[in-house]
């Protein structure tokens, strides 16, 4: 008797690569709002002013553009010396961005490497090209964030006590061994000549500490009175959760976290969440005109 799980992958494995990767999507989003709608419950006594008023200064906006786009235009300059790619290859960054924000981690990933199988074809090695761009990218963010953990360790460790610090401490600890292990083992991970691998270390790290910069400004421009320090801080919090794996909307969890450890007399939980719902928002519309406008350019009859 077939049990309801092989239904399921039955069921599943007959159905086309573009339903696969709407029903992805569609659960995905599903699970995204749900965390969304779980955080704005469970923050009885977060201060919501900061969510009712829509920024009208146009560097607020402009700021925001350029931390959505970040991402995206740092893969391609990665990509574009190691694939010497276009300006083509954006939509597809952006779809990759998307998707692994809303939908799971690396599932971004997944489709830029069936774009890239389709437009490069087995000679550019998409595969082993994009694993080593994305372990590199997990490795400058580990450096990143256990740099930031350091400087805010007596911050961290007088906030986080009993069971929490003990969970930092893990974390802390699976960071650092997660990233000697990546370096011991170089030459068997990477497929990337070692020139290039240092090239994609840099700009990831690059990416990473201009969009925490990004990031504290948009807090900033909507509360001005916020302190630097609190906002290092709230950074450092912000890249521990974005080393959490297959979970999306993760910047939404933020918003929990600083009103345990910090409470929220000053409304920081709410900016965060303010732009934590913004990027979702962002990622929701981009990959869905993205991926639109990739389906009709795929259903078009190609031309002898």
């Amino acid at each position: 008797m077939t049990s309801p799980l092989q239904a399921v992958r039955t069921a599943y494995a007959s159905l086309s690569e573009s339903t696969r990767e709407r029903l992805l999507a569609i659960i995905g989003l599903a699970f995204s709002a749900t965390i969304l709608i779980a955080v704005f419950w469970q923050l009885d006594g977060l201060d919501f002013t900061v969510l009712t008023r829509t920024p009208r200064d146009p560097l607020f906006w402009l700021v925001f553009v350029a931390t959505y786009v970040l991402g995206p235009v740092m893969d391609w300059i990665i990509l574009r010396r190691i694939w010497g790619v276009g300006l083509g290859a954006f939509p597809a960054l952006l779809r990759k961005q998307a998707a692994n924000e809303v939908v799971l981690g690396y599932s971004g990933d997944a489709q830029l490497y069936v774009w890239a199988r389709r437009t490069l074809g087995p000679e550019g090695r998409p595969f082993e090209t994009l694993r080593d761009v994305a372990v590199t990218s997990a490795l400058a963010g580990n450096l990143v964030t256990l740099t930031m953990l350091v400087l805010n360790a007596p911050i961290v460790q007088g906030l986080a006590k009993g069971t929490l610090f003990n969970t930092l401490l893990i974390s802390t600890a699976t960071i650092v061994l997660s990233s000697l292990a990546i370096f011991f083992f170089r030459r068997i991970v990477f497929a990337l000549p070692p020139r290039q691998l240092a090239e994609t270390i840099v700009i990831h790290t690059l990416r990473i500490l201009l969009s925490l910069v990004l990031t504290a400004l948009l807090w900033k421009l909507l509360l001005p009175s916020i302190s630097i320090a609190a906002l290092f801080l709230v950074g450092t919090l912000r890249m521990m959760m974005s080393r959490l794996p297959f979970i999306p909307a993760r910047e939404a969890l933020l918003a929990p976290l600083i009103v345990a450890l910090l409470g929220d007399s000053a409304g920081l939980a709410g900016a965060v969440l303010f732009v934590a719902t913004l990027m979702l928002a962002a990622h929701v519309v981009v990959g869905g005109v993205s991926s639109l406008a990739d389906f009709v350019a795929r259903s078009k009859p190609r031309l002898a």
